[in-house]
């Protein structure tokens, strides 16, 4: 691999249309050919894609119209034509030079024609010998800094991205070497990215698959009793229960008004106590996961206390718990998740409570 600075025109800079970045706001296939890349259609789509608020360019191009274009760290290229290079690394600086530009020539723009002309003529450092074992050398690239380095793709992103270091014919352990994630990582999102491929190719549901649906497939296997459920085949990475698994994708799938089973991947997690009882799958068929919920633990709440005092014993060793965790500080230790949890459940208590305030008051 040879890696050269050069000064390349900002016309002759093309975005890559096939940006990992772009599975997290559209459900096209990135498979458009390289010989492609130049199209005007092309690179104003993937301009496009650029500019969603989810990308914060316009904060960037604010930043280099207020101090200049400051090259820390150098837009990765590769060449495409003997004139056109492609953009491997440095979409988002790439863009927000583009922006600019385009506002100077609608006249939307107090930067001076100077300033401009600066812009229009960057310092890239171009990428030689893009084969290297097979591997990309520009996937490396992306793979370091983005899956676990500066700004960090989506979840969906890093596992589209391992998926294709091993369709090259990495294993995990290399690409742990690579990128610095951890083997077992790098095997839950390989795994997690085929279901999820499961899903993208299946006839009745392909067209109303999405990335943001990675997390909650993530949390059926990270659950023996969910995989157990799916009947997940650890030699294909499949789901073999093709019954069950068109069942998960109606409760995550919305239904003509908008409403699904599962809002997000959290309640997934849930899934795995209401599997044994049928009038809970049925709630959940239903897509009142509310209703599954209250019902197995009204249930349970039956089965395992039969008195007040029972009651009162559980509910003070609550209150007792969360007064610990003030007295040792302990708040600071607290996942997104777990203070999410405490704070539906402290909620759902508060609305209770009143319920009971009203029925004790009227005694």
């Amino acid at each position: 691999m040879k890696l050269e600075k050069i000064k390349i025109g900002i016309d002759d800079l093309l975005l890559d249309p096939n940006n990992p970045r772009f599975a997290d706001i559209s459900d096209d296939a990135l498979n458009i050919d390289q010989s492609r890349f130049g199209d005007a259609l092309i690179q104003e789509a993937a301009f496009e894609k650029m500019m969603n608020p989810k990308f914060d360019v316009i904060t960037l191009a604010n930043s280099i119209s207020t101090v200049g274009f400051v090259p820390v760290d150098n837009i990765v290229v590769s060449k495409v034509s003997e004139k056109l290079f492609y953009v491997i690394e440095g979409n988002r600086r790439t863009s927000a030079i583009k922006y600019l530009i385009k506002q100077f020539n609608l006249g939307l723009s107090t930067l001076s024609e100077v300033e401009i002309k600066n812009l229009k003529n960057i310092e890239v450092l171009a990428v030689d010998n893009m084969e290297n074992s097979n591997l990309k050398i520009g996937m490396i690239i992306q793979g370091i800094r983005n899956v676990s380095g500066i700004k960090e793709w989506e979840a969906f992103q890093k596992a589209q991205f391992i998926n294709q270091m091993i369709d090259f014919g990495k294993q995990p352990g290399e690409i742990s070497k690579t990128i610095g994630i951890p083997v077992k990582e790098i095997n839950r999102y390989y795994k997690t990215y085929s279901v999820m491929l499961q899903f993208k190719t299946d006839e009745e549901y392909a067209s109303k698959w999405k990335p943001s649906y990675f997390s909650y497939f993530d949390e059926i296997l990270k659950k023996p009793a969910l995989r157990n459920f799916f009947e997940f085949n650890e030699e294909t990475f499949r789901f073999d229960n093709i019954e069950n698994i068109k069942r998960f994708y109606e409760w995550i799938v919305p239904d003509e008004e908008g409403k699904s089973t599962f809002s997000d991947a959290r309640t997934v997690r849930r899934l795995s106590e209401l599997l044994d009882d049928n009038i809970a799958l049925n709630y959940l068929d239903d897509r009142n996961f509310d209703k599954a919920v209250n019902y197995i633990n009204q249930k349970n709440f039956n089965q395992n206390i039969v008195s007040v005092n029972e009651c009162i014993v559980q509910i003070r060793s609550a209150i007792n718990a969360f007064k610990t965790i003030l007295a040792e500080s302990l708040e600071i230790e607290l996942t997104d998740e777990e203070f999410t949890e405490i704070k539906l459940g402290i909620d759902e208590m508060n609305k209770n409570f009143k319920r009971v305030e009203q029925l004790y008051n009227v005694r």
